[in-house]
């Protein structure tokens, strides 16, 4: 049964019941929510559902409770359920749409931001729905139109840090590098412990060719979340090697390699790394599994291209060709 001395009053104790205790229920489910206490949160709000199943509130909160415990399908039918009872809920669209996300399901993401920013929301809901239709487009590719939805998030907020986090992240991959730079930078003027956003930050950088700042940021990323440096082993370690730290470097590098045998570019960059310690047999032996790579990728482009361009797919065809010659040019 919900509730204790330490933790709050249980249901007996409110003296309550129908809807004035559905209401009641759902307010100490959201006070445990607040400190993080989910799983009891969704007692109480299971508790108000049964005096009430027509309490939105409680079905919202339900759904935010279930996606911080990483129930996103049960998420979503929560969402459905407060929807049912209430098509214009904003807060009910923005939470079915962050489900799913989660489930990759990100066509249907966009279109719940689509409905929540149709519903004319006041500005901070409106900019989290810009934020969040910008990050399900970034996942498809769609940068361009990412940029755009972060754009107008971070115009309604200006403060909004995720939503400057993900307008960085789309000017990273629309080579943007500088101005993803300053997009990253603003993150961190606002919250300046974000570790993903230095990261990216160390990342821009390494595009640039600045890897002493790229190095100052991954080390800063690590100070605050060591378990999080896993995914830029590779960017780390080209900065060390063109720092001069090849030691270091092979050491990171092998570990990608060891993950990814496919990664071309770790090993061209490890080849380079026992090149210039004088260890030539493993140069070579590096340098001809990206070869290997290499080839098999330019062959898959190509071929990929001009089946396209046979179906008269001439832009994707050239999109592949494009591939192709940027392998070689690597």
């Amino acid at each position: 049964m919900p509730g204790n001395a330490a933790n709050g009053p249980t249901w007996e104790d409110l003296g309550v019941a129908g809807r004035d205790a559905a209401r009641v229920f759902t307010e100490e489910g959201m006070r445990l929510a607040r400190r993080g206490s989910h799983e009891e949160a969704l007692r109480w709000y299971a508790r108000a559902l049964q005096e009430d199943p027509t309490c939105v509130q409680a079905w919202v909160a339900s759904s935010f409770a279930l996606g911080k415990l990483g129930r996103y399908r049960e998420e979503v039918k929560a969402c459905d359920q407060a929807l049912a009872l209430d098509p214009g809920l904003v807060p009910a669209w923005i939470n079915r749409g962050f489900a799913l996300g989660k489930l990759s399901r990100f066509e249907e993401k966009i279109a719940c931001c689509d409905r929540a920013i149709g519903l004319s929301p006041g500005a901070a809901m409106e900019a989290s729905a810009w934020s969040a239709r910008g990050h399900a487009l970034g996942e498809l590719g769609r940068y361009e139109e990412e940029l755009a939805s972060t754009e107008r998030a971070v115009s309604l907020r200006p403060r909004y840090l995720g939503a400057w986090v993900n307008r960085g992240y789309a000017l990273l991959k629309l080579k943007r590098y500088r101005e993803a730079q300053a997009s990253f930078t603003r993150a961190l003027e606002i919250f300046p412990g974000y570790a993903a956003a230095w990261t990216n930050k160390g990342i821009t950088h390494c595009h640039v060719g600045e890897y002493a700042q790229a190095l100052a940021c991954f080390a800063e990323a690590e100070r605050l979340r060591p378990a999080g440096m896993r995914r830029v082993r590779y960017w780390k370690a080209l900065a060390l090697a063109q720092c001069g730290h090849h030691r270091e470097a092979v050491t990171l590098l092998e570990e990608v390699v060891r993950d990814n045998p496919r990664h071309a570019e770790a090993w061209v960059v490890l080849s380079n790394c026992h090149f210039l310690q004088g260890r030539l047999e493993e140069s070579v032996r590096c340098f001809m599994v990206a070869y290997g790579i290499d080839r098999r990728d330019i062959q898959s482009c190509m071929v990929r291209g001009v089946g396209l361009l046979r179906d008269g797919k001439k832009d994707e065809a050239l999109h592949c060709f494009s591939q192709a010659f940027g392998i070689l040019l690597r």
